[in-house]
């Protein structure tokens, strides 16, 4: 079993204790073996020692809302088989945030089961990739939010075809389920007591259960039902915001998509493009943007609203965009610090709360011994400059270095640390 240990860096543990200066991580094997302050910890014979003196330390970054793969990350369609095509956008994606640092990605619905096979592809070894916890396909009702794309979405109605629904995915062998309950309107989609029963469903056997929904009704109605993570939640009350914090619900903004919507609409109204933004045009194209400026103008509302409250807040990029790229984690969290958040805060969203979430705590999100060694190096203090974490120089998974891939194309590390 190889044994590493990196010495000299500044430790960021993620559990937002004060950083650890001239620390020592000792790892054996894929798992964290000891950590403390160099002179406290003994540095096996034999191990490779790797020298990270100025530099910072933190855990692998945790992406809690993810999309494979998209029509939207394929500008130009495919000929052959497509959803061939998409296993190979997705492993790009997949390699591709593993650059960026982020070792661990929570996929919330894919197109025909394509997180599945990926997440089997990573464990078996077969391909590179962050580790993937998985929804497979998501539900929603007939007519509601994610109806209308081909093999990605069960269209139910009733408490009883969402339980069938939720053992479907189940029987596939998803890691959680993912509902979906608001579109771009005021309005509810699922009834209170369909979401009670995927939750329900969902529980009893043993996954953790995320709902789509923003609007003040649908937040409420999550709130009420007892979901594991509310995705994007752009509208809560003070009433919820109360009961989401008390249940202890993890809500997953996704800041930075929520900003970059109106202006894809705004640019596509000005190019007067025939499709805008995912084929949107005219009336639709006017309602999403409107929707998505409502959002903007509420996040700081709801963003102070639930930090005052202490709702447990995750990191979570939902980009579906073939012009950015997959891995826009940093972003989200620099976006994180815009909305009032301290760096410390955003980090501990980026890795603890995201292993929280996903109910993973005892194996991920904070360095300490027992943990699996995921761990990312970085240049400059990112409690200074959050920033810092868009210049990755060095990512560790499952205690192996990752090397570098020429199809990387985003932020490349650096070659590893020497060392002696």
């Amino acid at each position: 079993m190889s044994v590493k240990a990196i010495v000299g860096a500044t430790l960021i543990d993620g559990s937002g204790k004060k950083p650890l200066t001239d620390a020592a991580v000792v790892v054996r094997g894929e798992r964290i073996d000891a950590v403390g302050r160099q002179g406290d910890v003994e540095i096996p014979d034999g191990a490779e020692v790797i020298e990270a003196s100025g530099k910072w330390l933190i855990p692998g970054l945790i992406d809690l809302h993810v999309h494979l793969y998209s029509s939207g990350f394929v500008p130009v369609p495919t000929k052959g088989s497509e959803i061939a095509y998409a296993g190979m956008v997705a492993y790009n994606n997949l390699r591709q945030a593993l650059q960026t640092g982020v070792t661990t990605l929570r996929a919330v619905s894919d197109r025909d089961h394509i997180d599945v096979a990926m997440r089997d592809a990573i464990e078996r070894r077969q391909i590179i990739g962050p580790r993937l916890f998985v929804a497979g396909i998501g539900i929603c009702m007939t007519g509601g939010h994610g109806s209308g794309i081909p093999g990605t979405i069960h269209e139910v109605d009733g408490p009883w075809a969402v339980r069938k629904a939720v053992r479907e995915e189940v029987k596939v062998g998803v890691d959680f389920i993912k509902l979906l309950s608001s579109h771009r309107t005021d309005y509810r989609e699922f009834t209170l007591e369909e979401i009670e029963a995927g939750v329900d469903e969902a529980h009893a056997h043993g996954r953790k259960c995320a709902l789509h929904v923003a609007n003040f009704v649908g937040t409420k109605m999550a709130a009420d039902a007892g979901v594991d993570t509310i995705e994007h939640g752009s509208f809560i009350d003070k009433e919820t915001a109360e009961k989401i914090a008390y249940k202890r619900i993890v809500l997953v903004p996704t800041l930075w998509v929520k900003n970059h919507i109106p202006e894809r609409t705004k640019k596509a109204k000005l190019e007067q493009a025939k499709t805008g933004i995912w084929n949107l045009y005219g009336r639709d194209l006017e309602q999403t943007e409107s929707w998505f400026e409502g959002c903007v103008e509420q996040l700081p509302n709801t963003m102070k609203l639930v930090r005052s409250k202490k709702v447990r807040i995750g990191a979570g990029t939902d980009n579906v965009f073939g012009d950015q790229m997959f891995a826009m984690l940093p972003e989200e969290i620099e976006w994180m610090t815009r909305y009032g958040m301290s760096n410390m805060e955003a980090i501990e969203s980026a890795t603890r709360v995201g292993a929280e979430a996903m109910g993973v705590e005892k194996a991920l999100g904070t360095v300490e011994g027992g943990k699996f060694a995921d761990m990312i190096m970085v240049s400059d203090d990112p409690l200074k400059d959050i920033t810092a974490l868009k210049r990755v120089g060095w990512v560790m998974k499952g205690g192996e270095v990752i090397p570098q891939h020429p199809e990387w194309r985003r932020r490349p590390i650096q070659d590893p640390q020497e060392t002696v």
